[in-house]
């Protein structure tokens, strides 16, 4: 399973008005429900902010990368947003986030093919090139094409 396998422009938005990083996975999670990722929007974000309090899913950058692994996931998937105004994310570099990656995972799904997924994802936010062309992306289609073009020069 790769990046472009599981990330979706029906689970992409680029003006997710939230203050808090509470409010944007409840936010992204809406984009889940609506699309039939999840089930229940409450017991699959109370995974995520469970997952937040292990440790910080804010990678620097900018960029923060929440999952949550429940049984109301249906289906691995990526969504992706943009937020209108940086929100705190007890990031490692100390920096707020203006973009999320966030995964859903199954419950009793390979953990192996999970945690693979996120270092691929993580890998390929650690790229310049891919960050710069992320803050300057303005369609779904950017966002696809932006690995897809990495996936085929790694």
């Amino acid at each position: 399973m790769e990046i472009l396998d599981l990330l979706n422009k029906n689970q992409m938005n680029f003006n997710i008005e939230a203050d808090t990083k509470e409010n944007v996975i409840h936010e992204m999670a809406k984009m889940f429900l609506k699309d039939g990722v999840i089930t229940d929007i409450g017991k699959y974000t109370d995974s995520v902010m469970e997952r937040e309090r292990t440790g910080t899913t804010g990678v620097g950058g900018g960029i923060a990368i929440p999952h949550g692994k429940s049984d109301v996931v249906k289906t691995s998937s990526i969504a992706f947003a943009k937020l209108n105004h940086p929100v705190d994310w007890d990031a490692l570099d100390g920096k707020k986030v203006s973009m999320v990656f966030m995964l859903s995972i199954p419950e009793g799904s390979e953990s192996k093919e999970h945690l693979r997924v996120l270092s691929l994802l993580a890998q390929r936010l650690m790229d310049d090139d891919v960050i710069d062309a992320l803050k300057v992306a303005k369609t779904k289609e950017d966002i696809i094409n932006i690995f897809k073009n990495k996936e085929i020069t790694q």
